[in-house]
């Protein structure tokens, strides 16, 4: 009866909580509609940032050579709000968003929306000039596809994961108490250390590469994009569920964040709080199935579903 108390005098606490939960790990990208174009002319210089741009804004290489976009792209100047030189003789370029959204909606792409997944990259241990090399690559790189990352040593991060438990799933748990929706981590190849392998990790998407750092943003990217796309086309389905070993505040906490940042739930609603029992009411895209996958790396195990089709959790706090 006193632990009901407690969590009923902080209903004011834990709508904060809740109304921030699901956009807590989504970065806006800065400069989604422009680009800098090594080009002196001005048609030119605009076709090839609308290249660029569209890249960015659809989610996918192919765009840029994507025969639907094809008009967008000879008709780029239509579309430009400012475009200026540069003292290095290049041309900056920005586009009309709500235009050139509007296009390419109607030439039957989608559109990757500016609230993207905070990628956590974990660099490998190299001398300081390497580090620098890498990191100014990555930014680059990421700029270019539109995907927000947050680089971090791996000496800075060995604490974290290791309190974590060093699994793949304990490694992206780190990631989201970072602020971060995924994470990329990379090593140097057993077989030759000046070749990096990239490892992302995220709730819908997964994937590995060998390479430099624009390889890794790429898959890393691609795989993302590709995530967001089959969520947004999956329909929003209401779900209960049910989570046990819910102690306290702190793990009450944990669990809104964690539920309300998987990929897919729009909406979360408390029913209930009695005991270490949280019952929730969600809208979420992609299904049980998809939800119960994202969960996983928050601690939260499936333990099966009610007579009334409502889904059971228990929640292990803790690596």
């Amino acid at each position: 009866m006193h632990r009901a108390r407690e969590f009923s005098l902080s209903w004011w606490l834990l709508t904060l909580l809740l109304s921030g939960a699901s956009a807590v790990n989504a970065a806006p990208v800065p400069s989604l509609y422009a680009a800098v174009a090594a080009d002196a002319d001005p048609l030119r210089a605009a076709q090839m940032a609308m290249r660029e741009v569209l890249v960015r804004l659809v989610g996918s290489r192919e765009a840029a050579d994507d025969p639907a976009l094809a008009a967008i792209v000879d008709d780029a100047k239509r579309y430009v709000q400012l475009e200026r030189s540069t003292t290095r003789g290049a041309t900056q370029v920005i586009f009309d968003g709500a235009a050139l959204r509007s296009a390419v909606t109607t030439a039957g792409r989608s559109i990757w929306g500016p609230d993207r997944p905070l990628v956590w990259v974990v660099l490998p241990t190299l001398s300081s000039a390497a580090s620098e090399e890498l990191r100014a690559q990555l930014n680059a790189a990421a700029q270019v596809r539109g995907l927000p990352i947050a680089l971090v040593s791996a000496d800075s991060t060995a604490p974290v994961l290791a309190d974590a438990g060093g699994t793949g799933s304990s490694a992206l748990l780190a990631a989201r108490r970072a602020g971060a929706e995924a994470a990329l981590i990379s090593q140097p190849s057993p077989s030759d250390p000046q070749t990096l392998q990239w490892t992302l990790l995220a709730a819908g998407a997964e994937g590995h590469w060998v390479g430099g750092a624009a390889v890794a943003i790429d898959g890393a990217t691609d795989a993302l994009a590709r995530a967001a796309r089959e969520l947004d086309s999956a329909p929003a389905t209401d779900i209960d569920c049910r989570i046990d070993g819910v102690a306290d505040l702190a793990s009450f906490t944990e669990v809104l964040g964690a539920v309300g940042a998987a990929p897919g739930v729009s909406e979360v609603t408390v029913r209930s709080v009695a005991a270490d029992r949280l019952t929730l009411h969600l809208t979420s895209r992609g299904g049980s199935a998809a939800l119960t996958h994202a969960l996983v790396a928050d601690h939260l195990q499936a333990v099966g579903s009610s007579a009334e089709g409502t889904l059971q959790y228990r929640y292990h706090a803790g690596p």
